[in-house]
């Protein structure tokens, strides 16, 4: 079946379809000799495709691999400045899997590698808001505002980021464990929002990517998603499914409101209750969730 150029070379897991177009702009691939321009498409059962003089092999088998990526190792398949790539980890003998969106070199966590690059480019699209989970080690121990403000939103470059479900996980003298629920997915989007609030992250691990989970898979490890699990990405990247995701984006976004009314004037105790407007916030303990409660503000985060 004729695909667009640029998606079967996602679909090879060369390169991500955006990555492609520039690709095809410049002049690197080539249609049964010619070069491509875009919107051109072709059958890669029956046309001959190069990029850089290399014919494109399009893989029939899908496969993908949850790995738990340690700390120190590049979410890249080639960088000449890397120490370690997330690649030398799976068997090579899989041929090329591609990662879907990118871990910091000093965070681990979950990270899916794949070569259905179709799935992949739906999964990395900031219209289907697919959920990234993470535990972060912040320094010093952040107050109920600060905790308030990042579900009200930080103003990054590109937009807001709000972080959602916010817990408490653990306080120690100098350093804070906080689990949070990201679906921007900006660059080091993370580590950006609890440096504005002037807690650094110490150590940053993501627990779970949309209906994936990291449990029971060690540190360098890694196995293959189960049919029920790729089904769920897919179900999760579905236009059509309902509120959340592609074409319905745009109604999830009203449905999900994130409202603080106001700031604290208390002092940064954070064993007294936090209160604000007709809305009331318990001090955060360890293992308790930060909760956001509903107002009549009206306003609407993302």
């Amino acid at each position: 079946m004729a695909e667009r150029v640029q998606k079967l070379i996602a679909q090879a897991g060369l390169a991500s379809r955006r990555t492609a177009e520039e690709w095809i702009v410049a002049g690197r691939v080539q249609v049964n000799g010619t070069v491509a321009t875009l919107g051109n498409v072709a059958d890669p059962h029956n046309d001959y495709i190069t990029v850089d003089g290399q014919p494109l092999v399009v893989e029939t088998h899908k496969r993908y691999v949850l790995l738990n990526k340690p700390s120190g190792y590049t979410t890249s398949l080639k960088d000449r400045h890397a120490d370690h790539l997330v690649s030398e980890l799976v068997p090579k003998s899989w041929g090329r899997l591609y990662p879907v969106g990118r871990l910091d070199r000093d965070t681990s966590g979950l990270l899916l590698l794949t070569n259905d690059g179709s799935l992949a480019h739906r999964l990395m699209h900031p219209s289907f808001q697919v959920s990234k989970v993470y535990e972060a080690w912040v320094q010093g121990r952040p107050g109920v505002s600060h905790l308030a403000r990042l579900a009200e939103g930080i103003q990054l470059d590109e937009g807001m980021a709000h972080a959602h479900n916010l817990q408490v996980r653990k306080r120690e003298a100098d350093r804070t464990l906080i689990r949070l629920t990201l679906k921007e997915g900006m660059k080091r989007e993370v580590r950006r929002i609890f440096q504005i609030i002037g807690h650094p992250v110490l150590e940053l691990t993501r627990v779970k990517y949309g209906p994936l989970s990291i449990e029971g898979v060690e540190v360098g490890r890694y196995r293959p998603l189960t049919h029920a699990e790729v089904k769920s990405l897919i179900e999760a990247t579905n236009p059509w499914k309902g509120p959340g995701s592609g074409a319905s984006a745009s109604h999830a976004q009203r449905e999900d409101k994130s409202t603080f009314q106001g700031r604290s004037t208390r002092n940064e105790d954070t064993s007294r209750p936090y209160h604000s407007g007709r809305s009331s916030l318990s001090a955060p303990k360890s293992g308790t969730k930060v909760r956001n409660p509903r107002g009549n503000s009206g306003r609407t985060h993302r």
